[in-house]
């Protein structure tokens, strides 16, 4: 009878919240009582080009996505073609082809919307030709292997008024967005330091890195972009160290440990490290820190609550995710979600150009300083970025 006198009124009667952050009782919020928020919109018509690392993703997503009615699919290994159709039950209206034959897909009016996961060197062509053909184009970054290219490649589509869309997944993945929600709201004050680390797991084929455009663009540049958009301010100064520890990597030319340094104007630093290769899994960590304390982002485990005591062995955890299809299954849907609003919708695209841009940029300086040994100075007077950059 002690602690009856604080029980309160009944449950029943308190009107009760849930925490924003979770996401997903939100998303079975709308599911279970059917908002509708928008006018309903005609499926996009799409094909994709490219079934390696990332489209294979794309393309299980696209295939589930009501929105979508895929019609074709364009891959230069037409022996999987049977395998493919048979395992996804793909009807006969799904045409594969390689890419001697991607002129259908360009010259068919009824396709206004392509997805690009090809080999990064393939990108440019095959955007060029989407957006003068009249289509919206999701790609997989880079858009194309020069800052140049790249830059013609807005131009384009802007001219036909058609989207142009970056790939970087990570701004769509829940903890990343809610850090940077939380950093913006002032939680942590000024942040002073941005740490991040990205540790690739499996070790991708030296086939995969020797078309990828290198490890700055293919891999470093995501750690460049969230630390550009949560901070919401482009560096001045870039600073790089890298090794080819692997024999094979360093054989093509390219790298795979990097550290960097970006120095942005008001001062904050951000410090990050990088690697192809990680035994453990696909470490993927993020912290900021500021005058009023720090906020993190921590690896990610399957069946994270399940824990082990066994003998004298101590407390065992799951390890953590082992590459990024898992660790990102999230933000990889959330991504195509986005796309497909601003392509129906109108809503407005969360990766512009300029940002896709600067981000090359950044890149490009960060490889040379670690060609070179030398900080590299970045001017972004040229450049035609808004002040608010995210």
């Amino acid at each position: 009878m002690a602690t009856k006198k604080f029980a309160g009124p009944s449950p029943y009667v308190i009107n009760t919240t849930y925490p924003e952050v979770d996401f997903r009782h939100t998303e079975y919020i709308n599911n279970a009582t059917a908002k509708k928020s928008r006018t309903s919109a005609a499926p996009v018509v799409a094909a994709i080009f490219g079934l390696g690392r990332a489209g294979s993703i794309h393309l299980s997503s696209i295939i589930r996505n009501p929105r979508i009615i895929l019609k074709y699919i364009v891959d230069d290994r037409p022996e999987i073609f049977t395998e493919l159709k048979s395992y996804w039950k793909l009807e006969d209206q799904v045409v594969c082809l390689t890419s001697k034959n991607a002129d259908r897909v360009y010259k068919d009016k009824s396709v206004n919307t392509v997805f690009i996961a090809s080999p990064t060197y393939t990108h440019h062509d095959i955007v060029v030709n989407a957006i003068a053909n009249n289509k919206d184009v999701f790609c997989e970054k880079p858009i194309a292997e020069t800052i140049e290219e790249t830059r013609k490649c807005y131009e384009a589509s802007k001219a036909k008024g058609r989207v142009l869309f970056s790939a970087f997944n990570r701004r769509f993945d829940p903890a990343y967005r809610s850090l940077k929600e939380r950093a913006r709201q002032g939680e942590v004050g000024h942040i002073q330091i941005l740490k991040v680390t990205s540790r690739d797991s499996p070790l991708p084929t030296i086939n995969y890195l020797s078309t990828s455009g290198g490890v700055f663009h293919d891999c470093v540049v995501h750690d460049f972009d969230i630390a550009c958009w949560i901070l919401g301010e482009l560096p001045v100064r870039v600073h790089a160290t890298a090794s080819g520890l692997i024999t094979e990597v360093k054989a093509i030319d390219d790298f795979d440990n990097i550290a960097f340094l970006l120095t942005y104007p008001s001062g904050t630093v951000a410090i990050g490290d990088n690697s192809r290769f990680c035994a453990y899994g696909y470490d993927q960590r993020l912290e900021v820190f500021g005058n009023k304390g720090m906020i993190k982002v921590e690896n990610e485990k399957p069946a994270h609550s399940l824990e082990s005591y066994i003998g004298q062995d101590g407390i065992k955890l799951n390890p953590i995710y082992y590459s990024f299809p898992s660790r990102y299954k999230i933000a990889y849907r959330r991504e195509l979600e986005h796309f497909l609003d601003v392509v129906q919708y109108g809503v407005p695209i969360e990766v512009s150009s300029w940002q896709t841009l600067a981000i090359s940029k950044i890149a490009t300086a960060a490889e040379e300083s670690a060609r070179t040994g030398k900080t590299v100075e970045l001017d972004w007077s040229k450049d035609g970025i808004p002040a608010e950059y995210s």
